[in-house]
């Protein structure tokens, strides 16, 4: 093969990688990068996934340690590979408990019953029928 015909074919070998790539890159370039979160995310922000507690700056502090730590320990548990799929759900549930614990811990008690009534209504009617009446 002469270099002249060497040089045809890796044009034309590049033409064709380039034609076949650009609608894959078109498309993930339509995509925004994090679409997960707005899909989830509610377009109203009255309409917002927790509830206005008036956190002190010390409180938010401490709740973004909270939930920092919680993230990392998240991660510890998917990177496990030695625990099975339900060890997984059981240890995350479990580090999902802790943390809501500590953040209710560190709540006053005004915004720790402002977090009540916003679960409560948060998850409807169903949840609360779940629970065991309170005793008078």
């Amino acid at each position: 093969m002469d270099s002249k015909s060497l040089c045809k074919s890796v044009l034309f070998a590049a033409g064709l990688l380039a034609i076949s790539v650009s609608p894959m890159l078109a498309t993930a370039a339509a995509i925004p990068q994090d679409a997960g979160q707005t899909q989830a995310a509610p377009a109203d922000p009255a309409k917002r996934s927790r509830p206005d507690l008036n956190l002190t700056d010390d409180q938010k502090a401490q709740m973004k340690k909270i939930h920092e730590g919680a993230k990392s320990q998240i991660a510890a548990v998917n990177n496990d590979s030695s625990l099975s799929a339900d060890q997984k759900q059981a240890k995350i549930q479990s580090i999902h408990r802790d943390t809501r614990k500590q953040t209710e811990a560190m709540l006053t008690p005004e915004q720790r019953q402002t977090l009540k009534q916003w679960r409560k209504s948060h998850r409807g009617q169903g949840q609360a029928e779940q629970q065991p009446p309170a005793n008078s």
